[in-house]
């Protein structure tokens, strides 16, 4: 890492992590986890010098609908924000979000971005980061769980197969 603003980890892409892992969900469904992360730097903009921040973006099929974004700001404890993956989907193309969650794009100096707006009561705070990683980590779940397929990975088929039919 060159330390800079938006500098990625060694590895630039997502890591697909415990392909084949299966362990037992509720009533006894099979899930097979297939976690995607991607660690990133990006900008938390205060003042008028942004602050480097090392970032996790998590997904899990397991949870097929949500994102985590895990900031590490060089202390014992992460602050740890969930929102949905069809949020970020959106932000990246205009304007998302209407609560404590807004994203949107913009271009600065010839460089793409994805601002993120993160409240929690009078608490705000802003940061940026890079459009390419925020596109290769979209690209890596989709992969997992296509847009538009997340109730296949739910378990709710097979829940609702496993009712008596009472009718």
């Amino acid at each position: 890492m060159s330390g800079k603003v938006f500098d990625t980890d060694d590895d630039p892409g997502c890591a697909h992590k415990d392909r084949g892992h299966r362990q037992n969900g509720p009533a006894g469904w099979d899930i097979q986890p297939e976690p995607v992360t991607c660690r990133t730097v990006v900008a938390l903009l205060e003042e008028q010098t942004p602050l480097s921040v090392m970032t996790d973006l998590r997904y899990d099929s397991a949870e097929p609908y949500s994102i985590f974004v895990v900031f590490n700001a060089g202390t014992d404890m992460a602050i740890e924000w969930e929102l949905g993956r069809e949020l970020l989907t959106s932000g990246r193309r205009r304007l998302a979000g209407l609560g404590d969650v807004q994203i949107w794009p913009a271009e600065i100096r010839g460089h793409e971005l994805v601002y993120m707006s993160f409240r929690s009561g009078w608490e705000k705070f802003v940061v940026a980061a890079a459009a390419v990683v925020i596109d290769e980590f979209l690209k890596s779940t989709f992969e997992v769980v296509s847009l538009g397929e997340e109730t296949r990975f739910l378990g709710v088929e097979s829940f609702v197969s496993q009712l008596p039919d009472e009718a």
